[in-house]
């Protein structure tokens, strides 16, 4: 009842996005997941338009405190982000959702992602992606997430950039990326 209308046209804009990647193969990956509000999106939109094992879905998180990077540019949008938000969903409270909502075919990784990201293609080298959904906001994870998922992404995937434009750190590094 309070939310903006942003928040609508966000939940409109990822509804979009899913559509555009049935069909394609690949898992759902997200990175930064906060309060978890788009990965359960993302969760439903694979219930509703593909099911359970049509993908898997992908999230890595701190799932708690955000944690610090060396940039000054960067640390201020943390303290922003904590100040107005505090500290991401924890792991153990996103499952207790995700149950609650029957979600299955997910998987949690907890940790930095400037080391859970390469450890996990490390792991796992044959990974392929359909969505890619960076939300981390900063720019040391962001680099981290492009050095090691982008050439993950299917043929006609999707990397979808969350807040390239509105902060710095991430649009500084999906600039040197791409350059």
């Amino acid at each position: 009842l309070t939310s903006h209308v942003t928040r609508l046209a966000k939940v409109l804009a990822q509804y979009e996005l899913y559509k555009k990647v049935i069909g394609l193969p690949g898992h759902i990956v997200e990175c930064g997941v906060l309060k978890g509000t788009s990965l359960v999106r993302l969760a439903t939109f694979r219930e509703i338009l593909e099911n359970p094992f049509s993908r898997k879905i992908i999230a890595f998180d701190i799932f708690g405190k955000f944690p610090r990077s060396g940039n000054a540019e960067d640390i201020r949008v943390i303290e922003e982000f904590e100040k107005n938000t505090g500290d991401g969903v924890s792991a153990k409270e996103l499952e207790r959702v995700m149950t609650s909502k029957s979600f299955t075919n997910y998987e949690l990784i907890q940790g930095d992602i400037r080391t859970t990201v390469p450890d996990y293609v490390a792991k796992y080298p044959e990974l392929r992606i359909s969505m890619l959904h960076i939300d981390v906001d900063i720019y040391e994870p962001t680099k981290t997430i492009l050095r090691s998922l982008f050439d993950k992404v299917v043929v006609g995937g999707l990397v979808v950039l969350d807040d390239y434009s509105v902060h710095g750190g991430e649009t500084r590094a999906v600039d040197e990326f791409m350059r």
